[in-house]
């Protein structure tokens, strides 16, 4: 196989729904990352704050798996409430875990300086890395910047159930709440676009029908994070919006016109009515997916618009004893991908305890189409 682009280009080209050489191939924060750092002959907790360790973490991963992009931070997706107040346990060879929510109430809005950001020494370091990797990768590889939405960081702040009360109960704070954290949020993506990167994946998950009615999600969602991905995009940085849940509202995602979506599902709801499949029963630990991908005729909105589709490979399959369950996810997704404006990709990580003989397994599938 003779490749007539850089996997940056190749990226770009399929998020702006141009002609790509072959379909890209999306990695997801640090998916089968054990296999990395042992190779590295380093420990999670070595290279997780480290500028150097992240770096070198990401660029040996794509050198094994031979995907087109590489992302900054990974994992914990804890780097802007760390900045913000929360307080983590790092841990050896785990992602860091929140052992301590900085805000009680909304109220507390008034406490928060956006601009600490700028401050912060693990953002910094994360900046750090994507410089790295920058100039490493020689403008090589689509360099993504992993952030949050403004209500998942809300979250990030005062746990979820204490959110959810706010939200209900003192609504006005929230949304003042809420006017902070977006600028927190645009001021983080404005350090890593400044470091280089080529725009965010942006964690988006909270808007699903698990968490909040539609209008909820609409009303404290919606405007919010549009300001971010705005903000991005006009300042040259492309946005991929990403969102796992089995109910995600992909209408509001419609409405938030990111560069690409990346998805695990369809309309659950939808698709069975119309097609009697029961995706999350198809889509889970004990399943490999299905054959038909329903879900990309349900995306055809998207399409239409011109936004990217980048998934939805169960990432489950890869915890399979058959090396067959992988290449027919790769096959299932690449026989209903649009010609063009896909990206694949798992819907979400790939967990980190993968081995890598299973990440070869879905590149030699992807090569043989090629």
């Amino acid at each position: 196989m003779t490749d007539d682009m850089n996997s940056k280009e190749r990226f770009v080209n399929a998020l702006e729904g141009k002609e790509v050489d072959r379909m890209p191939l999306g990695y997801l924060w640090f998916g089968a990352g054990d296999a990395v750092l042992e190779k590295m002959g380093a420990s999670l907790n070595d290279v997780y704050r480290s500028a150097k360790g992240m770096a070198e973490a990401q660029i040996l991963a794509r050198e094994m798996y031979h995907h087109d992009n590489v992302m900054a931070p990974w994992g914990c997706l804890l780097v802007e409430a760390e900045a913000l107040g929360t307080k983590l346990d790092f841990r050896e060879n785990e992602y860091p875990k929140i052992v301590e929510y900085p805000m009680e109430s909304s109220g507390e809005f008034e406490n928060l300086d956006p601009d600490i950001m700028r401050r912060s020494e693990r953002v910094q370091t994360v900046a750090e890395s994507i410089s790295i990797m920058k100039k490493e990768l020689n403008d090589e590889a689509f360099i993504a910047c992993a952030t949050l939405t403004p209500l998942m960081l809300v979250s990030q702040l005062m746990g979820g159930t204490k959110m959810c009360t706010e939200m209900l109960m003192d609504p006005d704070n929230f949304r003042s709440l809420l006017d902070v954290l977006t600028e927190s949020c645009i001021v983080f993506a404005d350090i890593m676009l400044d470091a280089g990167a080529d725009g965010i994946f942006a964690e988006n998950g909270e808007s699903t029908a698990e968490l909040f009615s539609h209008d909820m999600a609409e009303e404290f969602g919606v405007g919010y994070t549009k300001k971010v991905y705005s903000h991005v995009q006009d300042n040259g940085g492309y946005v991929i919006s990403h969102n796992c849940a089995a109910l995600a509202f992909h209408d509001l995602e419609l409405k938030l016109k990111p560069n690409a979506l990346n998805f695990a599902f369809g309309d659950v709801k939808k698709l069975g009515t119309e097609y009697g499949v029961e995706c999350q029963k198809l889509h889970n630990h004990n399943n490999v997916g299905c054959k038909q991908r329903y879900c990309f005729k349900d995306f055809q909105n998207f399409q239409d618009e011109g936004i990217c589709l980048m998934g939805n490979i169960n990432p489950y399959v890869f915890s399979s004893d058959s090396p067959a369950d992988i290449e027919y996810e790769v096959d299932s997704c690449m026989n209903a991908a649009p010609e063009k404006g896909f990206i694949l990709a798992s819907g979400c990580e790939i967990p980190l305890s993968i081995p890598s003989e299973k990440m070869d397994v879905m590149w030699k599938a992807m090569e043989t189409r090629f």
